[in-house]
């Protein structure tokens, strides 16, 4: 079971993202976006992600998801975050138009300044909310398995947060798993990650992580990392990103007490990570995260963080997930198992 001070300091964390606001401004809805076969829709734009622009009218009943590489003429008097392939994240308002010369531009217009680029260098495109929780993106997920054979149960809980603004990316997420056997030990399994982004230029970002593992598998009461470093984005499109990670860290681990040994441990770590997601077939979603922790303590010593998240669109919002998760330790500080791997299935909803 979590600890009330795990808990506080869970929250605590979150509660610091509640700090960032934007100053209030009314949404407009006269967005225009017409296609190339004449189709106009007047409304407003949720955002452009995966090659699609999200927009809705009031006569819509449900937001329409349009084919970015068909959209020929769009306009709108709000400000949006724009992420551009080449790493710039720009705020302003947007323009689809025409050049002098006939070709096809995209304009970003802030501070009386415009800047063009051809559609197909747009990558996202975000609202920028007036109020902080509509700028909130996120997913909760759940998931239940029974077998009668040994009468055993498990389930899974997930929940990820993310807030994004022109320069700055903050995300957190958490798991918790239990699993209950006849004539078997319990065993649970909690986690919690959190990281920070700022762009220092187009493609260099600096990078900051806080995470917490509890893990029965592996004797470990609880793990508090931290860690820093830079990264830089080495591919950028609409449907695949790639970022490196490097830097240092420093860890507080706390394992079960064992006769004749110190269950208390602190470890300073070099800090090597590796971030990938792809986009395919409109409804497949594919993330993974690699963390490699080689001991500056310790040198025998070499930690693996590794997750990988495959999602399958069911319906708009909702999703059926396929996680694959691993920890290994090559020479724990105290007598306990090297590995804690696993694999979930859930149920998920976006927002």
């Amino acid at each position: 079971m979590l600890t009330m001070p795990l808990l506080r300091k869970s929250v605590a964390v979150l509660a610091i993202a509640s700090c960032f606001a934007y100053p209030a401004f009314a949404k407009r809805k006269d967005d225009v976006v017409t296609m190339k076969n004449g189709d106009t829709f007047t409304g407003e734009i949720k955002g452009l992600q995966y090659g699609e622009l999200v927009f809705k009218s009031d006569y819509m009943k449900d937001s329409v998801h349009l084919d970015w590489q068909r959209v020929e003429m769009l306009k709108s008097n709000d400000a949006y975050i724009v992420a551009l392939s080449d790493g710039q994240r720009i705020t302003g308002k947007i323009e689809v138009t025409d050049d002098d010369e006939g070709k096809k531009r995209f304009k970003v217009i802030t501070d009386g300044l415009t800047m063009k680029v051809a559609p197909p260098e747009v990558i996202t495109i975000e609202q920028q909310e007036a109020r902080f929780v509509n700028q909130l993106t996120g997913s909760i997920d759940y998931g239940f398995g029974f077998a009668s054979g040994n009468n055993s149960t498990n389930s899974t809980l997930g929940a990820a947060v993310a807030f994004n603004t022109a320069n700055n990316s903050i995300s957190f997420a958490t798991s918790s798993q239990f699993d209950s056997q006849a004539n078997a030990k319990n065993t649970n399994r909690f986690t919690f990650d959190s990281q920070y982004g700022r762009a220092i230029s187009t493609n260099w970002i600096a990078a900051g992580l806080f995470g917490m593992l509890k893990s029965n598998q592996q004797d470990l009461n609880l793990r508090t990392s931290y860690g820093g470093g830079l990264g830089r984005r080495l591919v950028q499109t609409e449907r695949t990103k790639l970022l490196v990670v490097g830097g240092g860290a420093y860890s507080h681990e706390n394992y079960v007490p064992q006769p004749g040994a110190e269950p208390i441990f602190n470890n300073a770590e070099a800090l090597l990570g590796v971030t990938f997601s792809t986009f395919r077939f409109k409804t497949l979603n594919l993330n993974s995260q690699n963390f490699l922790f080689p001991s500056l303590t310790d040198f025998r010593r070499v930690r693996l963080s590794s997750r990988a998240n495959l999602r399958i669109e069911l319906m708009r919002n909702f999703y059926w997930s396929f996680q694959f998760y691993e920890n290994y330790d090559t020479s724990p500080p105290v007598k306990a198992p090297k590995n804690d791997l696993g694999v979930t299935t859930s149920i998920g909803w976006t927002f």
